[in-house]
C-alpha cells in the first residue's frame, strides 16, 4: 500500500528507530547536565503536572534552555510560547489558558525582566484567581542580553535590573508565595503550588539556586570592533 501511494519511499533500516531513540536520549542527557540545578525545576514540573496541563512560557532563559527543549509536552494544545519571541507575553497567554481549562492547573514561566513588562497582570491574575502557578525566575536582569555581552563586548549596559521584592509583591497582590532557592526545594514547592489550586506566585531564586554549568547564549552573530 505504502509502495503504491509513494513509489519513492523506501523503509527505513532495522535499526532506525533504536539509532534515533539513543540520539535522542544523548541530546537529553547533555541537556539536563548542562543547565546544572535547574533540571531540578524541570525535573519537579513534569512530576507534579498532570499530562494534560497548560506551559506558558514568556521569552526567558529558562524556557529557551529547556522550558522548549527538555521539559516533556503530550498535546501540542498544552504548549504555549509567543513565537514572536518579544518578552511578558507569557502570564496573559497563561491567565487566558487557566480560564479557558479551569479543571487543570496551569503553570507559567516567566523571567523578572519579562514580568516587569505587564507587572499589571498580577492584578488579572488575582482578580480572577485560575489554578495557575507563576514560576518567576529572578537573576536580577535580562538574562540573555547580559550574558551576550559578558561574552562578546567589554561591559554591561542596561541588563542589570532593580527587581521588587517578590514575597512583599505578592502579599500586595494578595497572592500566595512560595520560594526555590536549592534544588531540594523545587518538588515540595512546586508539588504544593500546583495542588493548591488557585493562583501562587513561586519565585526560583537564581543566586540561591545556582548557575548553569554553561550560561545560555543564543546562537547570534554579534559584530565586533
Amino acid at each position: 500500500m505504502l509502495e503504491s501511494l509513494l513509489p519513492y519511499a523506501r523503509r527505513s533500516e532495522p535499526d532506525w528507530t533504536a539509532r534515533v531513540t539513543g540520539v535522542r536520549e544523548e541530546v537529553r542527557a547533555l541537556l539536563h547536565d548542562s543547565i546544572g540545578p535547574q533540571a531540578a525545576v524541570c525535573g519537579a514540573l513534569r512530576a507534579v503536572l498532570p499530562r494534560d496541563s497548560v506551559v506558558a512560557r514568556d521569552v526567558t532563559i529558562a524556557s529557551s534552555s529547556w522550558g522548549n527543549r527538555l521539559l516533556e509536552m503530550y498535546d501540542p494544545r498544552s504548549n504555549v510560547f509567543p513565537r514572536g519571541g518579544g518578552i511578558g507575553q507569557g502570564l496573559g497567554m497563561g491567565i487566558g489558558a487557566a480560564l479557558a481549562r479551569p479543571d487543570s492547573p496551569t503553570v507559567v514561566l516567566a523571567g523578572d525582566g519579562g514580568l516587569a513588562v505587564h507587572l499589571g497582570e498580577l492584578l488579572t491574575l488575582a482578580q480572577e484567581r485560575p489554578p495557575l502557578t507563576l514560576i518567576v525566575f529572578n537573576d536580577g536582569g535580562y538574562g540573555v542580553l547580559r550574558n551576550m555581552q559578558d561574552r562578546y563586548s567589554e561591559r554591561r549596559s542596561g541588563v542589570d535590573l532593580t527587581t521588587p521584592d517578590f514575597e512583599q509583591l505578592a502579599r500586595a497582590c494578595g497572592l500566595p508565595y512560595a520560594r526555590i532557592a536549592a534544588a531540594e526545594h523545587a518538588h515540595p514547592v512546586l508539588d504544593h503550588a500546583v495542588a493548591s489550586g488557585g493562583p501562587v506566585l513561586v519565585e526560583v531564586d537564581l543566586a540561591g539556586l545556582g548557575p548553569m554549568k554553561n550560561p545560555f547564549t543564543p546562537p547570534v552573530t554579534i559584530p565586533t570592533a
